[in-house]
């Protein structure tokens, strides 16, 4: 299984090198903005080589219900589009989510599941829940995919977690988190900071694709809703802090912004590599509180989750009331710091 999903990994990175000279030659590039987190004009098509690399990996692994997920990120390919600069509206990004998390649904079998304070929940009102599910974790991937390689350290993290975890119930239902995390690696070489690519919408997009259906597995096998998410809930916590943040100030909670806890953190000096190594961290701890939680354990997860708990709150104290002049005035700096290393501070 690791041999087959290790193949993910090299079609990753040979897709992910051809893709970054070809989008070079054809300017298919994201070129900085006000609200951008990188100063030089990047390549968006990475998630092309993600998802691919993917799907390989899990073809060599002959995985069930591997046709559905095939025909769903076939969908998220059309988004494609707005990676090369030919920006999608919001609306249209919405319907194609929709579209692939409903084929996802339509085309595997799900089995009653058991939701806290709910019971049993199957048939269409499963169906429906399992779409909005998807649509969310899709949505999560693209809010928090802001600076260099992010969305990669939070995946290896947390796919590494959920493959143990999910390696109580079957060995079958490891391939997908172990294969994303090979294929995500490939990318990665070249999404360090400084990145020299990007994943883009594409890769944000199946990334959330993928965890939805990791997560759903692992809570149709047994795992608790709160276990299945607490490897990704550093993602959950900043989206959702965010959003309640501008819809509190009634703001518009879909317009572009850099509100995000780690694009606060960038703005006030924190270097992509320290803020990645930060996920690292924290992801780490909840990762294997989810593990421990899973196998009966109670102190040592919750003193983990605790302590993640405690330095996501202290970051967000300590950015709440930065003003938006602050913001404004740290945002040519906030660029600079784009381009600092791994070992930069």
């Amino acid at each position: 299984m690791l041999t087959k999903s290790i193949a993910a990994l090299l079609v990753s990175w040979v897709l992910t090198l051809l893709l970054l000279r070809g989008a070079r030659r054809f300017q298919w590039v994201d070129r900085p903005n006000r609200r951008s987190s990188h100063s030089l004009p990047t390549p968006t098509l990475g998630g092309i080589a993600i998802l691919l690399g993917t799907l390989t990996g899990l073809w060599l692994n002959d995985v069930p219900d591997f046709d559905a997920l095939v025909l769903a990120s076939g969908v998220l390919v059309l988004i494609v589009v707005d990676d090369i600069g030919r920006p999608i509206a919001a609306r249209t990004k919405l319907l194609l989510q929709i579209l692939t998390g409903a084929l996802w649904v339509t085309m595997v079998s799900l089995p009653p599941i058991q939701l806290p304070g709910i019971g049993s929940v199957s048939g269409w009102v499963l169906s429906i829940l399992a779409v909005f599910w998807l649509i969310s974790w899709m949505n999560v991937f693209n809010f928090m995919d802001g600076i260099d390689a992010i969305s990669g350290t939070q995946t290896i993290v947390a796919g590494v977690s959920l493959a143990i975890l999910l390696g109580r119930y079957s060995a079958e239902h490891q391939i997908l988190p172990l294969t994303l995390v090979c294929a995500v690696a490939g990318f990665l070489i070249f999404n360090l900071p400084p990145a020299r690519i990007f994943m883009g919408d594409v890769g944000s997009a199946f990334l959330g694709l993928c965890f939805g259906v990791v997560t759903l597995q692992a809570i149709i096998n047994g795992a608790h809703v709160l276990v299945a998410i607490l490897p990704l809930s550093a993602y959950l916590y900043d989206t959702g802090l965010t959003i309640v943040r501008r819809a509190w100030r009634r703001e518009n909670v879909l317009q572009a912004h850099r509100e995000h806890l780690y694009q606060r953190l960038s703005q006030r000096g924190w270097s992509h590599g320290w803020i990645c190594l930060a996920v690292i961290g924290i992801g780490s701890m909840l990762g294997v509180a989810a593990v421990g939680l899973s196998r009966g354990d109670i102190f040592w997860p919750v003193l983990l989750s605790a302590t993640a708990s405690g330095l996501l709150i202290t970051g967000s104290v300590s950015t709440w009331h930065q003003k938006d002049g602050q913001t404004d005035q740290l945002l040519d700096q906030s660029t600079d710091q784009s381009t600092i290393s791994w070992t930069d501070q």
